[in-house]
């Protein structure tokens, strides 16, 4: 597989990892009981940002490892997923 379509795979996983990781650890400004005026209450008191993109960065590389040996080592893909499966009597 070609090294681009490689990156391209890896920041589909990034992307869709992202949302999954970025209320980890989240403390709302209603939890630290500092709710700034003009904001939402349910706000972060303090992003953290850096810290959820190397989480993220390594969470989705663990999902993308498991991905790449699944399907390039290990040679499973959609057509062979339903071999898996008990198939049903008619």
């Amino acid at each position: 597989m070609a090294p681009l379509t490689l990156f391209a795979y890896y920041f589909i996983f990034w992307w869709l990892t992202l949302f999954a990781t970025l209320s980890i650890g989240l403390r709302t400004q209603i939890d630290e009981g500092e709710v700034t005026l003009g904001t939402e209450a349910s706000a972060p008191a303090k992003p953290r940002l850096l810290k959820s993109i190397l989480l993220n960065t390594v969470i989705s590389l663990i999902v993308f490892g498991c991905w790449y040996y699944i399907t390039q080592v290990m040679g499973i893909g959609i057509a062979e997923v339903r071999e898996y499966f008990p198939r049903r009597q008619s």
